[in-house]
Order: structure tokens, then C-alpha cells, then sequence
């Protein structure tokens, strides 16, 4: 028995039918294609992005070397900044002591002796030029103990080492402080003002060698308000018939580890 035959209306709708769902598919495909391409493309953007945020990240975020430097650096700050104001609260004192000591003698006023010959009391420290290294000395000890940076730095000699040290210091500070010391001479004078002894002074010794070219060491015994003393050595030069103090590269490199110190309170 024979199968029937289809009718010819029924095989082109199945036909039809068959040609819209290939192309239904291949629409179907492509749009899957695209949508795919897409994400593809959005995933690699968001891993750049993220790979960027990671390095931004990672270059601020602060070492904890750097964190103590910075530490460091504040704590200087603040420690010069400090000096500045005792230094200007010096040079106040100073101005009324000088005033005081121009005015008539009186009982309270006693003309001390030289250090030569024994100790003499930080109220009578004078201005005694730079013609001998005791006259230095005293004139040392006027300018530190009345805050006057600027004559202190004129009494300070730097060799190269000592020099190129305290540039690296002074390279260091923010620039309103260097604008307030100027040169780096005047920080280190500023910070041998600070240690300088407000009770008297009292030159022990003096060695001069035979070189000519050779420093004259001048020896000396100082004595703080509190009345702790201690015995200094100290090389003096002469340039132009000035003598100035010679600043040994040890003494910036204290000073340098002093104002690195961290702050014992906040």
C-alpha cells in the first residue's frame, strides 16, 4: 500500500518554517557573539582599571621607613621651632640685662674678673670682639647666651665636611624654616646657642702650636644655671685677624641626631 503524498502547500510551509528558524538561530548566534565580545571587552577594561587602581595604591601607600622619616622630620620641626622663640626670649632678656647693667652702678652691679682668671658670672659676659681666642670666646658666649644668632654666626668656621653636612641638614627643613635661618651657618649657630650655659664660664687653658697653620685649642670649664658644670675643648683659627671656632663635622652630626630624636611628649 502506498503512503500518501504530501501536499505541495504543506512542504513549502514546512520549508518556510525551517528557513525562519535557521534564521532565527543565526540572529540568535550573533547576538550571543556580540553580547560575548562585549563582556569580553568590559572584563579586560575592569582588569586594566583594577591593575591601575592597584598601582595607584601600592605608590601611596607609605613605607614604614618613610613614616619615621616623616616622624623625624616633624619632631626637627618642631624642635627648631622651638629654639627660634627661646632664642628670641634670649635676645629679650639680653636687651633688659644690657639696659640694667648701662644704668648707674650700684651694690648689685660687680664688674667680674677675666676668664683668665677665674669664673665669670653670664650677666657680665660682654661683647669682646675677636682680636685674641679668649676675647672670641667671651664674645661667644655674649652671643649665644642673648639669642643673637647672627653675631654667633659670625664667630663659626666650617671646614668642607662640616660644611657639606650641615647643607644636608639645612636641605631638609621646609622652606618657611630655611627662609627663618637663611643659611645653613646660622642653623648650626642656632643650635650652639641652645646648648650654651647661662651660669658662668671660666677659660682653663690655652695651647698654641708652633705651626702657624695649626688651630689654637682653647680649653674651658662651663657652668649652667641649674649649677652643673663641665669642661669643654675648643679649636679656634684665625682668618684676617678675626679668631673664629671651627666646627668639627662630629658636632653637626650630633645635631643632626638630635633633632632626628623622637619627641619624649607630644
Amino acid at each position: 500500500m502506498r503512503a500518501p503524498k504530501l501536499p505541495l502547500v504543506f512542504i513549502a510551509g514546512l520549508a518556510a518554517a525551517a528557513v525562519a528558524l535557521l534564521g532565527w538561530q543565526r540572529h540568535t548566534a550573533g547576538r550571543l557573539r556580540a553580547e560575548i565580545v562585549r563582556q569580553q571587552r568590559f572584563m579586560k577594561e575592569e582588569r586594566a582599571r583594577l591593575e591601575d587602581e592597584q598601582r595607584r595604591l601600592k605608590a601611596a601607600r607609605v613605607s614604614e621607613a618613610e613614616l619615621q622619616k616623616l616622624r623625624a622630620e616633624r619632631t626637627a620641626i618642631s624642635s627648631l621651632l622651638g629654639e627660634i622663640e627661646s632664642m628670641r626670649h634670649r635676645a629679650d632678656e639680653s636687651a633688659r640685662a644690657i639696659a640694667t647693667r648701662n644704668r648707674p652702678p650700684s651694690a648689685e652691679i660687680v664688674v667680674g674678673p677675666s676668664m683668665t682668671e677665674g669664673p665669670v658670672p653670664a650677666r657680665l659676659w660682654k661683647k669682646a670682639g675677636q682680636a685674641t681666642p679668649e676675647a672670641a670666646f667671651e664674645t661667644a658666649l655674649w652671643a649665644g647666651a642673648g639669642g643673637n644668632v647672627e653675631s654667633l654666626t659670625g664667630l663659626l668656621v666650617f671646614d668642607a665636611d662640616a660644611r657639606a653636612k650641615a647643607q644636608a641638614i639645612f636641605a631638609g627643613l621646609p622652606p618657611a624654616l630655611q627662609q627663618e635661618l637663611a643659611t645653613p651657618e646660622q642653623l648650626i649657630a642656632l643650635l650652639v646657642a641652645k646648648d650654651m650655659p647661662l651660669g658662668s664660664a671660666e677659660i682653663l687653658t690655652r695651647v698654641t702650636p708652633d705651626d702657624p697653620l695649626a688651630d689654637t685649642k682653647l680649653a674651658a670649664k662651663l657652668v649652667a644655671a641649674d649649677g652643673k658644670s663641665k669642661e669643654v675643648q675648643l679649636s679656634l683659627r684665625a682668618r684676617d685677624g678675626s679668631w673664629r671656632f671651627v666646627v668639627p663635622p662630629g658636632a653637626v652630626e650630633k645635631y643632626a641626631a638630635e633633632l632626628r630624636a623622637p619627641a619624649t611628649a607630644p
